[in-house]
């Protein structure tokens, strides 16, 4: 059996979390019932730093470049004080998040998932794109789409021409929480007959760039990137489409999303929306929001779009991953 070169299982099965609450005894009373709907009071956080965090899903270097000008631009915006950072991890973003020292995440798919269904976190937007060809342009002439594929791209020299000859190679991925480094492939793994767990070798390369690079780099056989991750180095490996060529698709994924703890005040969620959405209208805004993932605008967003990702999820539960 081959070696899973990193521990990725735990986000998957750790879907929920079992809360205990205590009871109380109320006094006896004589008083009649009240025929009243009963209220509940939610205690809304509204802070006067609002912490928004970004997810670590390309090189930290070039979301620290964007950070402070995305923080800039959110505080004009808002009327208040921003402060931006990044995240360790996918997992750490969703933590702090749930013990709400962060406000706002801008989650992917299936980070947002998880968040979501442990209680940590509702999606405001979801992230609009450019389609992308097989050769990795941009349709530019085309609407934005609220999806993407993630793709199969392999060493030029590799011999692999389909998913079937995965079989026995090591793949490069983003995260073993990342929808289209992960999640997606893994399922396309399993349609096509091959046992994820045991007939190719895993590589958590940190970054959909840096997927990209262990196979442009000979230390992976393939890799599943979001489609086409080759544009994030291709200033620096201007050969990367000749070196590193795509392959195959997977199904569409809902995009990546921006998303706020539960309990945020909703009026200064409806301003959060309206920030992001103004901010990706303006041409410093659009080249910030570019830079760090890819966006080329926003559009609002409800819970339901991602039971697909909660589908290919639950099927993973079944995977039971050994040394």
């Amino acid at each position: 059996m081959k070696k899973i070169l990193s521990l990725f299982l735990f986000t998957f099965l750790v879907m929920g979390m079992f809360a205990c609450g205590g009871t109380t005894t109320a006094a006896p009373t004589t008083a009649a019932p009240s025929t009243e709907a009963p209220t509940t009071t939610v205690n809304y956080v509204n802070p006067t730093v609002l912490e928004v965090q970004l997810i670590p899903s390309r090189d930290t270097a070039v979301l620290e470049l964007q950070r402070q000008p995305l923080e800039d631009l959110l505080a004009e915006e808002l009327d208040m004080e921003v402060n931006v950072t990044i995240a360790t991890d996918y997992n750490a973003l969703i933590e702090a998040m749930k013990s709400e020292q962060v406000h706002v995440g801008l989650l992917a798919t299936a980070s947002y998932v998880l968040a979501h269904d442990e209680g940590a976190a509702n999606v405001i937007l979801k992230s609009l794109r450019y389609d992308v060809d097989d050769n990795g342009q941009l349709l530019t002439d085309q609407p934005l789409v609220d999806g993407y594929k993630s793709q199969l791209v392999v060493g030029a020299d590799s011999g692999i021409t389909s998913v079937a000859d995965l079989e026995g190679k090591t793949i490069a991925i983003a995260s073993f929480t990342s929808t289209s480094g992960f999640v997606w492939p893994a399922n396309l793994l399993a349609d096509n007959g091959l046992d994820v767990m045991t007939d190719v070798t895993w590589i958590n390369a940190g970054g959909h760039d840096a997927a990209i690079l262990a196979v442009y780099n000979g230390q992976a056989d393939a890799a599943f990137t979001f489609k086409d991750a080759r544009t994030l180095v291709e200033n620096d490996y201007p050969d990367v489409y000749d070196e590193v060529i795509f392959i195959t698709n997977t199904e569409s994924i809902p995009n990546d999303t921006i998303s706020v703890i539960p309990n945020l005040d909703p009026v200064l969620v409806q301003k959060v929306k309206d920030a992001f959405i103004a901010i990706a209208q303006t041409e410093e805004g659009l080249a910030i929001i570019r830079a760090v993932y890819n966006h080329e605008g926003y559009a609002v967003a409800v819970d339901s779009e991602y039971d697909i990702v909660r589908t290919y999820l639950e099927r993973q539960e079944d995977w039971t991953f050994g040394e």
